[in-house]
């Protein structure tokens, strides 16, 4: 009790040295917040107004670097026109041309060909009559006489009908009397590419011409009102050259807003696009940072303050107290001598504990050395954990957008390429009408063949990406084996004799017979050898030898191309055939190249069941040997010789496409089929309503409506018999299989039309009646590409297969269940994937799709989800094998007793 009294009495009201580190504290660091917030306020406005300014620039710079280059390729394509020598075309040929021109740049309206005198030969438009000869005179036009002045007229800006705004183009020719081609061009891209710039979020951009006009617009309404900007003072001085200010120009808009505002330059045109950006927004990141520092500034302040505070306290008070004990001391409880030299509590602690002041000056010292050393341990874990999130979140980034990219460009091939090809291919089909003599045939087949190769490489695009995925498939069908390799010769002869090499061709006769395989792909692949033998031969020659050996039950081809190049070391004889390799970094830079063509070469032969091998010595040149196993033809028919139809078939064809109609009719009438067309949707459900028919092929993608939404209606009218629904497009993705599928449309025939693709869907009525409808919902197994399996690889290889999948699934069943209960979600995903990859080959397909969809969900599944997920893909296997057992059984039991 008393030394708790003795303890309250030496405690004393803090004196001045409290004060005096307590405000010395508090001012220090009020200081050095300050001073580095005001610093880091004032070069952080400064950084994000020039940021934003040089933003605004490149969205500004982009935009008119698309317009140019738009405004560049219509003038390459009618250049290319216009260099076409009048004496060597008709007008029809220039007309046709100009059809094709057209087809392929939807912007070009209207195409207007002029001889050196300005009088009009063809005219060709999408708004009024085609004209052919009508010589009317347009010497006098701006577009004539500017094209012979300077080879290119860029005209002014209009708007047609006062909706959509059109410029003329116009090329002059070459030769001693040029001929004049003239353009008009839609400019509607341009308004829908200034539509989708984005300026933050309530900016916009803006086009005005070499006039100050206004052209494009967010707002359509002041472009239809072609509004003159040439007298506001930002764009009178970017007419007259002055480039823009580093930091932008603060100026106001049609609507009196203030906004930050750059612009630049089309090449070649002289318009302006201008980025504007209200200020309001321009400027509120900076307004809110400023806000968070001061904000932080207050914090850190009051933060401080309360440190400060403590800190004096913890410091003064033990000292007083001290103090007070060594009075004590002094007064005889120990033996110590204390002596006093100054009037504050801080020098009368030295003079009586001068050793104990040492002594915690040592533990002060070294208490804050481990301070110090720990502090920077958590910095640096913090900035290693802080870059290493910064660089998962780049590649994730990085990831999704090559994701999105590779999407939409897969669906532009996939689509956009397949459909002008379609004309191409159904001229080529239909010019072998029997009367063409042996060399016409030979050139023609050559044409075809070409054309059949120009397919597959729109579809090469995708080829890798599907090879890599295991997503390629083959299009097996009758073709005779020595037209096909004379054609693969013929096709890369001139390459070697341009390079003055020879090229020997030895056909084998057991060649001249008709197989059933892939056409295109082993083409594909004869190109691709003759090629390589080309491009690394200098000097030398070339040789292709071919023979065929029956066997039980196919026929084995064997193809020798050897060359006299540079050769392959021993030990690059198999690197050679993986994706990006080439022999040594030498051969890139001296032939170019890839390194994916043999790589692609070797993957289809194994998709064919063959094999691609290589002998080569450096120097020696080099031996390439494939070897494909190929089913027998069906029947002896020839290639390019049409069987008669088992019976004439009314076909009702729809498209909204002319030339498309004019080629499907042209080979339905070639097949010995009584054809009627109709344009658009509407019109093929009424035409179905009033008249009978057998097959009725209909375009997908039409304006008015589409043929899922025709096909619907078609259904509903309950007519007998139900015609069948065949789909012809070019979009031959998954997702669209899928909606024709949900439609009970089973029959699907790509764009470009080939003649037998499309005579064999005519003639396959295997899918009527309850077979074509779609796949019944819960159906383990899809019994029609079970048949088609079956069909395709004989009941021998099926049951292989079977036994095959059995194995498989069953061990990948144990390796997905030991990958949930570890909670290894990429191992569970890759094993789903085997397994959906698995189920597929013979037409498992909820399986299939169950696993699909546990691939894609399995990285953010609970365990509990995993676990659920493994239980039920082993009943579904277990269920999907004893249906696919009893399906099966009777064929295997059929194959043992035979």
């Amino acid at each position: 009790m008393n030394e708790a009294v003795d303890q309250g009495h030496l405690r004393t009201p803090p004196g001045r040295l409290f004060r005096k580190y307590l405000y010395s504290i508090v001012a220090l660091a009020f200081a050095v917040l300050a001073i580095n917030t005001g610093f880091d306020v004032w070069f952080s406005y400064r950084e994000q107004k020039q940021l934003l300014a040089a933003t605004q620039r490149e969205q500004a710079a982009s935009a008119a670097i698309q317009i140019g280059q738009f405004v560049g390729q219509i003038e390459n394509q009618i250049r290319w026109l216009a260099r076409l020598p009048a004496e060597l075309s008709t007008n029809e040929d220039v007309r046709l041309n100009a059809i094709r021109l057209m087809r392929l740049s939807p912007a070009i309206a209207e195409l207007t060909e002029l001889d050196a005198q300005g009088r009009e030969q063809v005219r060709v438009s999408r708004r009024v009559a085609d004209r052919i000869g009508s010589n009317a005179d347009h010497s006098s036009f701006a577009s004539f006489r500017g094209a012979n002045e300077s080879r290119a007229y860029y005209g002014p800006v209009y708007f047609f009908g006062d909706t959509e705004p059109y410029m003329t183009i116009a090329t002059r020719g070459v030769g001693s009397t040029p001929n004049v081609v003239v353009a008009e061009v839609n400019l509607r891209f341009i308004w829908d590419l200034v539509a989708g710039i984005r300026v933050g979020n309530t900016g916009k951009a803006y086009v005005v011409d070499r006039l100050g006009v206004l052209i494009a617009h967010p707002d359509l309404w002041p472009a239809l009102r072609r509004s003159d900007l040439s007298r506001h003072p930002d764009v009178r001085a970017a007419l007259d050259g002055v480039g823009p200010p580093t930091g932008g120009l603060v100026k106001e808009d049609f609507s009196g807003q203030r906004v930050l505002s750059t612009y630049a330059t089309v090449p070649s045109l002289g318009w302006l696009v201008f980025v504007e950006l209200p200020l309001s927004e321009a400027y509120a990141p900076i307004y809110a940072s400023i806000g968070r520092s001061t904000f932080l500034l207050v914090a850190l302040l009051v933060i401080a303050t309360l440190v400060s505070l403590w800190l004096s306290r913890r410091m003064t008070v033990p000292i007083q107290l001290l103090t007070q004990g060594a009075r004590r001391i002094e007064s005889g409880d120990l033996k110590l001598r204390l002596a006093i030299r100054t009037g504050d509590e801080l020098e009368a602690l030295g003079d009586q504990f001068n050793r104990m002041a040492a002594h915690l000056r040592e533990s002060y010292a070294t208490l804050e050395r481990k301070v110090i050393e720990r502090t920077s341990e958590l910095e640096k874990a913090r900035d290693q954990a802080l870059a290493e999130h910064d660089a998962a979140e780049r590649a994730r980034s990085v990831a999704v957008a090559a994701n999105e990219t590779k999407s939409r460009f897969l669906a532009v091939v996939s689509h956009e390429l397949r459909t002008p090809l379609n004309g191409v291919m159904g001229v080529l089909q239909l010019l072998d009408d029997g009367r063409l003599s042996e060399v016409q045939r030979r050139h023609l087949a050559t044409a075809a063949a070409s054309g059949e190769t120009l397919i597959a490489l729109v579809d090469a695009i995708l080829e890798y990406a599907r090879l890599e995925a295991s997503a390629e498939t083959l299009e097996t069908r009758d073709f005779r084996l020595d037209q096909l390799i004379e054609t693969a010769a013929d096709l890369m002869r001139p390459q070697a004799f341009g390079k003055g090499l020879s090229f020997d061709l030895d056909c084998d006769a057991t060649i001249g017979t008709s197989v059933h395989g892939d056409p295109v792909r082993l083409n594909r692949i004869l190109l691709n050898l003759i090629g390589n033998a080309i491009k690394f031969t200098p000097s030398g020659g070339i040789s292709l030898s071919a023979t065929a050996e029956r066997r039980s039950d196919d026929t084995l081809l064997r193809v020798v191309v050897r060359d006299t190049g540079i050769g392959i070391a021993p030990d690059m004889h198999e690197r050679i055939f993986e994706d990006f390799v080439q022999a040594d970094d030498s051969i890139a830079r001296r032939f170019g190249g890839t390194g994916l063509g043999l790589a692609i070469a070797r993957r289809l032969t194994r998709l064919m069941r063959g094999e691609l091998t290589v002998e080569s010595s450096p120097g020696q040149g080099s031996v390439f040997t494939l070897l494909v196993p190929l089913r027998d033809a069906a029947s002896g028919i020839a290639q390019g010789a049409i069987a008669p139809p088992s019976r004439q078939r009314r076909v009702l064809l729809v498209d909204d496409d002319p030339v498309n109609c004019e080629v499907g009719e042209a080979i339905l009438n070639r097949l010995g089929h009584l054809c009627a067309i109709a344009r658009n949707g509407a019109e093929a459900v009424a035409l179905a309503r009033d008249q009978a028919f057998d097959v009725i092929l209909m375009d997908l993608h039409m304006p008015d409506m589409d043929g899922v939404e025709a096909a619907a209606r078609i259904r509903q009218l309950s007519l007998q018999p139900m015609p069948r629904i065949i789909v012809v497009t070019a979009d031959v993705s998954r997702s669209t299989r899928e909606r024709l599928a949900a439609a009970g449309i089973a029959r699907v025939v790509s764009k470009p039309i080939l003649i037998n693709a499309l005579r064999e869907a005519i003639e396959d009525e295997s899918g009527d009646g309850a077979t074509d409808a779609p796949l019944a919902a819960g159906a383990l197994i899809d019994r029609n590409f079970l048949d088609d399996q079956k069909e395709l690889l004989g009941p021998t290889q099926i049951a292989k297969l079977h036994h095959l999948l059995q194995e498989t699934s069953e061990k990948l069943i144990a390796d997905i269940t030991a990958a949930a209960a570890s909670g290894d979600h990429n191992q569970l995903a890759r094993s789903a994937h085997q397994l959906g990859s698995a189920a597929s080959a013979l037409g498992l397909v909820r399986l299939f799709e169950r696993c699909r969809d546990i691939e894609l969900t399995a990285p953010t599944m609970s365990p509990d989800e995993c676990r659920d997920a493994a239980r039920e893909l082993a009943a579904l296997r277990e269920a999907s094998i004893s249906a696919l057992d009893n399906m099966l059984a009777p064929a295997q039991e059929r194959t043992v007793t035979s």
